[in-house]
């Protein structure tokens, strides 16, 4: 958690941050390079990448719906926020877990238990955005008035095509032509932009969502794995069982120098690869690759 020194501190840092978009917005709309990388992995691939004012640097597939999986535990975090700041909940407010609030994939929430510990929803959040924990995210969504609460939110931050549905683990179910727990790359690029970077620089919240994207390991193979060395970056992974999705979204410094550099968001979402994790994994990889002319800067 960010204290008030730190943020002292980092704003001071922050200030300097420039906006290189003119340089930007001359990229292309469309990128053949990533139609290029589907194509070896088969199914959909959606690829969205927008500047620190949300503007589209470049995009493949990017209005067309794709299953969230967990990366709707990003802007997840945001919502309570949200929901704290107008007083509906206390992030907190100190609460008792139960084996019933157990599901699938559930680390942190595990171990709490185990501890026989209270927790918070700030903790909740961060254990869905950093370890992808299912049951905390449950919890957390719960709070904030479940999936139609989470929409609400994305709606109050222009976002008009997200939509969440169900709870975990039923919302990764993927089902062809269901629009439920869907978004689109630019649709979710652009929340991204509005909840982590849109007036980040005296935004506790914002800058603590930043971290726990930072510190979270399991998209390490993923779009982390394609930029150069030394780019700080975050992100928040989605898988759907068997196969048929395999996500990725990502907060991006296209520099070795942080500070004093405008960030970015990269979307990356699967439908039905025909390739193997690994290989559509290393796709990902590919597709961070393929966006570093377009917005690399001098370190």
């Amino acid at each position: 958690m960010i204290d008030r020194r730190s943020l002292l501190m980092s704003s001071s840092l922050l200030l300097l941050s420039g906006c290189v978009t003119g340089q930007r917005q001359a990229s292309i709309v469309s990128n053949p390079r990533i139609a290029r990388i589907e194509e070896r992995i088969g199914g959909r691939m959606g690829v969205a990448l927008v500047d620190s004012s949300g503007i589209l640097i470049t995009s493949h597939r990017g209005s067309e719906r794709f299953a969230m999986c967990s990366t709707f535990k990003a802007p997840l975090a945001s919502a309570l926020f949200a929901a704290h700041d107008r007083g509906a909940v206390d992030m907190y407010a100190k609460i008792i877990l139960t084996e019933a609030d157990l599901v699938p994939y559930a680390p942190v929430v595990e171990k709490i238990l185990q501890a026989k510990q209270p927790a918070t929803l700030f903790d909740m959040a961060k254990a869905a955005a950093e370890t992808s924990d299912n049951a905390a995210a449950n919890l957390v969504l719960k709070a904030i008035g479940g999936p139609a609460g989470f929409t609400a939110f994305v709606r109050s931050q222009g976002d008009s095509v997200t939509r969440l549905d169900r709870y975990e683990t039923d919302l990764n179910e993927n089902v062809v032509g269901d629009p439920r727990d869907t978004t689109t790359p630019v649709a979710m690029a652009r929340l991204l932009q509005q909840v982590l970077i849109k007036d980040s620089v005296e935004d506790v919240d914002k800058l603590n969502l930043q971290k726990w994207m930072k510190d979270s390991k399991t998209g390490l193979s993923r779009i982390r794995a394609g930029l150069p060395a030394g780019w700080p970056a975050g992100d928040k992974t989605g898988t759907a069982p068997g196969g048929t999705a395999y996500n990725d979204v990502a907060i991006i410094w296209p520099s070795r120098a942080e500070y004093g550099v405008s960030p970015l968001i990269l979307t990356v979402y699967t439908d039905r690869p025909k390739a193997s994790a690994k290989r559509v994994n290393a796709a990902i990889a590919d597709v961070a690759r393929a966006i570093v002319p377009l917005v690399a800067l001098p370190d």
